[in-house]
């Protein structure tokens, strides 16, 4: 089956967008899950929820991808890879307790989001995620909000 032809404009549109997609996600998903991530290395020292928040596919992208975009663009979206490989380093081998875990991932948190906006932004926003509404949905559950501690038994009168 032959490919349907991109035109070159049109690559180099949809490189940016998904590119801005990725970034938005990575800060999106390391804000909803602060508290799940958190209580998972409280509990069980996992670091597996983490680096499959931060996953990404910017080393995947091919030099002919990069020099279609403008350094400009490159350099932004560089800079907030760069901040981000630094929190994947450190979830991969902190032995933090999970107060100064706590403290370091609001930081990075907060770092991450102010280069993410500046890599959105030079790439020309990120295209918006359809949201759907249901009417049976109530908006304060989520999955993320289940306990993962310890059982609690109930004990018999007796």
């Amino acid at each position: 089956m032959i490919p349907p032809r991109v035109d070159e404009l049109q690559r180099i549109a949809r490189l940016r967008q998904l590119i801005a997609l990725e970034v938005a996600r990575i800060v999106e998903d390391l804000q909803v899950r602060r508290e799940f991530l958190v209580q998972m290395w409280s509990l069980h020292r996992d670091r597996g929820p983490f680096l499959d928040s931060v996953f990404s596919r910017w080393r995947t992208i091919g030099f002919d991808d990069l020099t279609s975009l403008s350094v400009d663009e490159v350099v932004a979206v560089e800079a907030f890879y760069r901040e981000l490989d630094e929190f994947r380093l450190y979830i991969s081998f902190t032995q933090d307790m999970p107060t100064m875990l706590s403290s370091r991932y609001d930081w990075i948190c907060e770092r991450l989001e102010a280069y993410g906006d500046l890599a959105v932004e030079a790439l020309g926003g990120a295209p918006k995620r359809p949201m759907i509404e249901f009417a049976d949905e109530d908006p304060d559950q989520s999955l993320l909000k289940f306990d993962i501690g310890p059982e609690e038994t109930e004990t018999a009168p007796g």
